[in-house]
Parts: C-alpha cells; sequence; structure tokens
C-alpha cells in the first residue's frame, strides 16, 4: 500500500457545504453594502480561511472584514451550516480505507465546531482517527491544520498525503512535507490543481479509492 496516511479537506471535498456558504456569504455581503456577484463567483471563498478570503477578494481593512465575517458567521451557524450534503462515494471511500487499515483524518480551515457538527450529523464523525479544524481565525491557515493533523497522528510523511479541492490544500500540503491529490468537485478553477503541484488529479472518489489503494 502506497499511503498509509491520507488527510481530507471538508469543504467541497467530503461535503458539498456550497448551498449554506453562498448563500449565508451573499446575504453577508450584501448586508455590508458590497456586491456579491454570483454564485459561481462566490465559490472562490470555499476553501480559505474567511478573513484572508475578504480581504484579497475585496480589498477590505482588517475591520470590515471582522465585521462581513462576524455576520456570515452567525448566520451560518443559525441557518446555514446543515445547508449541505456528502460528496457522492465519499463514505464508501472512508470505510475501504479503515478497511484496509490507513488511518484517516479531516484537516480543515472551516472552524471545528461547524467541522463536528456537520460530520456528528451525517454519522461521519466516528471513522476518522483525528478531526482537525480552525480553533480561531489567527490559527487556521491550512499548512498550521494539516501540521497539527500530522502531529495528531504520528504520521509518516513518506507515506502520508493530503486529499483537497483547492490550490490551499495542494499549498499546505506541501509546507509540511507531503503531497496532495486534487478532488474535482467542480470549486477549483482551470489548471488549479496542476499550477500549485498537485501530484494528482481525480473526478469522483472511485477514482481516488484506486489510486489510494490501487
Amino acid at each position: 500500500m502506497r499511503f498509509s496516511t491520507v488527510l481530507f479537506d471538508f469543504d467541497g471535498t467530503l461535503f458539498d457545504t456550497s448551498p449554506g456558504i453562498l448563500r449565508c456569504m451573499r446575504a453577508a455581503l450584501e448586508k455590508n453594502g458590497y456586491d456579491a456577484h454570483t454564485d459561481e463567483w462566490l465559490k472562490r471563498f470555499i476553501g480559505p480561511p474567511i478573513l484572508p478570503a475578504l480581504k484579497e477578494f475585496y480589498g477590505m481593512e482588517e475591520a470590515q472584514a471582522e465585521k462581513v465575517k462576524t455576520d456570515y458567521r452567525t448566520l451560518y451557524g443559525a441557518e446555514g451550516v446543515f445547508e449541505c450534503s456528502p460528496m457522492p462515494g465519499a463514505k464508501e471511500c472512508l470505510l475501504a480505507l479503515r478497511a484496509a487499515g490507513v488511518q484517516i483524518a479531516v484537516a480543515t480551515s472551516k472552524p471545528y465546531y461547524f467541522a463536528e457538527d456537520i460530520l456528528k450529523r451525517y454519522d461521519f464523525y466516528p471513522l476518522f482517527d483525528a478531526v482537525c479544524g480552525a480553533r480561531s481565525d489567527e490559527h487556521s491557515a491550512k499548512a498550521e491544520i494539516v501540521a497539527e493533523a500530522l502531529s495528531a497522528l504520528r504520521a509518516p510523511l513518506g507515506r502520508t498525503v493530503m486529499v483537497g479541492d483547492r490550490k490551499y490544500d495542494v499549498l499546505g500540503a506541501k509546507e509540511c512535507g507531503i503531497p496532495c491529490i486534487g478532488l474535482g468537485s467542480g470549486f477549483a478553477e482551470e489548471g488549479e490543481f496542476e499550477r500549485a503541484g498537485a501530484i494528482s488529479v481525480v473526478q469522483t472518489f472511485q477514482q481516488l479509492t484506486r489510486l489510494l489503494l490501487g
């Protein structure tokens, strides 16, 4: 077996959380006087930590980004968090990895409590050896979360891989010395994985399972 440990991103990888994220982000932006553009444009918020994303995509100053973030998280926590569904084939892949003795963990920049709530709602939580997410906005960088997961599992770098749907997963994994497989779930831009340095790109969890266990 090539890999003994697999780390999974959350939004856009294990779960399609876009309905709740897009609706609540649109509401928060418009409440604060920003043009939310199209849903396709808003998909860029699926993946990166929210504060850096607001600053990058809208040029917001710290105070305004904090205000939009607070409005978004309040609405998302009250209404949007469960507007999601597991990605097709995700649970079957996880079960196959566990049956093969592979360690698996979540490594997400999403706030930990949101990821935990969703995992428990859909009976995914017991499948993981560790669930690592952002405990604060100051500690939400992808590389920091990946490093936490590696430490929690005492994972051997040479036999560990990350699976994610955006360049942030690839770059965060690379910073920690592990490769990343891109999952083409529809949130990455054309060529994003290749430019970031993903070792492979798959379109489905069935393909991913064969790649990881083949």
